[in-house]
């Protein structure tokens, strides 16, 4: 299977919450004016899960052997929808998602596909557009960045996998599918301005309605760039930290975030970073810079994925995870379309750090 919580197996956090939204929301969905939509409905005592985080298991089978993985779970998911299926997709190429998404048109549900220029002629974008989906395109040099996957205004998948066969079952990718309408509020209203009011990168109206917000009584934080400057906020949290840092990166050039992992590195915060191979010793590097402070608490290492390690995370004081699409480089931060996602609390961040002792283990083979 290419799919893992914490090494192998899928963990269910519960929680329970109950929120009520405005007017144009519920009549959106088609809910009379003041009636809830609710989290989860249980029974008295039970417990309800709020998420689910999954990461995948890169063995890069050939093609033909590329079944049972995260693409079918999201796809099934998504055949779940009655009203409408969203998808930010940068790359979008796997079979059982454009099957989805053909059939929910079909059966009458509403698809909204947006994707980077950069793939809008792949032929699975072309199929869609011959199945009636109408696909956007954001038509810049500039990434649309984003993967993420909204279900009847209340299901939203997000993380750093792209929704392609090279995504699911060759690269180290995370993805999390989190039950709340009030965080699937802030991604529809993303989606709004990127597939009906054709607004990306700096035209993106400041207008996340739920930028902090409580989960099941865990705090959350969720930002979209470049509307926010996502490396402030980041190097902020950096900054911030007590006693351990640790990362994995695709790319990391940010200035901002890489002088705050300093400044806490030089203060004797314990710092252990895993770097995509690829591109690692490229000009303004931090694995080059971190490499040489040659501080004691500090260690970095590239990966042993022969493909690519692609997550882009940071683990603060084993506490606050922070992860999504954003690479930590300028083009990211002033330029893409790029969503980010920051969770307050030790037991989620417990999954996060097992998926970093697995990387971080692979590097060290791969020395």
């Amino acid at each position: 299977m290419n799919k893992k919580i914490g090494g192998a197996i899928l963990v269910l956090v519960v929680a329970v919450l109950s929120v009520i939204f405005g007017q144009d929301l519920l009549q959106q969905f088609g809910l009379d004016e003041g009636e809830p939509i609710i989290d989860t409905v249980v029974d008295s005592g039970a417990p309800a899960d709020w998420y689910e985080i999954y990461f995948t298991n890169p063995t890069c089978p050939p093609e033909s052997e590329r079944v049972g993985g995260l693409d079918e779970d999201i796809a099934s998911d998504m055949l779940t929808a009655e009203v409408r299926v969203d998808i930010a997709a940068f790359d979008l190429d796997v079979e059982p998602i454009v099957q989805a998404l053909i059939e929910l048109e079909a059966r009458g549900v509403e698809v909204r596909v947006v994707t980077d220029t950069d793939y809008a002629s792949l032929s699975s974008i072309n199929r869609l557009r011959r199945n009636g989906i109408s696909v956007r395109e954001d038509k810049r040099t500039a990434f649309m960045h984003n993967k993420f996957v909204v279900i009847d205004g209340r299901i939203t998948w997000l993380g750093s996998m792209n929704f392609t066969s090279n995504g699911v079952y060759c690269n180290n990718n995370n993805i999390v599918r989190i039950n709340s309408p009030r965080l699937a509020a802030n991604y529809t209203a993303e989606m709004d301005e990127m597939y009906n009011d054709e607004l990306f990168g700096s035209d993106s109206p400041e207008n996340t309605p739920n930028e902090s917000l409580s989960i099941g009584g865990i705090e959350v934080e969720n930002y979209f760039g470049p509307e926010k400057e996502i490396s402030l906020i980041i190097s902020r949290r950096v900054a911030r930290a007590e006693s351990e840092i640790l990362f994995m990166a695709f790319a990391f050039t940010d200035e901002q975030i890489g002088e705050a992992l300093l400044g806490r590195a030089d203060a004797g915060v314990i710092v252990r970073g895993v770097f995509e191979r690829v591109g690692s010793n490229a000009p303004f590097s931090y694995y080059t810079l971190l490499e040489q402070a040659r501080l004691a608490n500090v260690a970095v290492l590239t990966d042993g994925n022969p493909q690519v390690m692609h997550h882009k995370v940071f683990i603060i004081d084993r506490s606050t995870v922070i992860f999504g699409s954003f690479n930590f480089s300028d083009n990211a931060n002033r330029r893409n379309d790029e969503n980010i996602i920051i969770v307050h609390d030790p037991e989620f961040a417990s999954y996060f750090l097992e998926e970093f002792e697995t990387v971080w283990t692979e590097a060290q083979v791969g020395e």
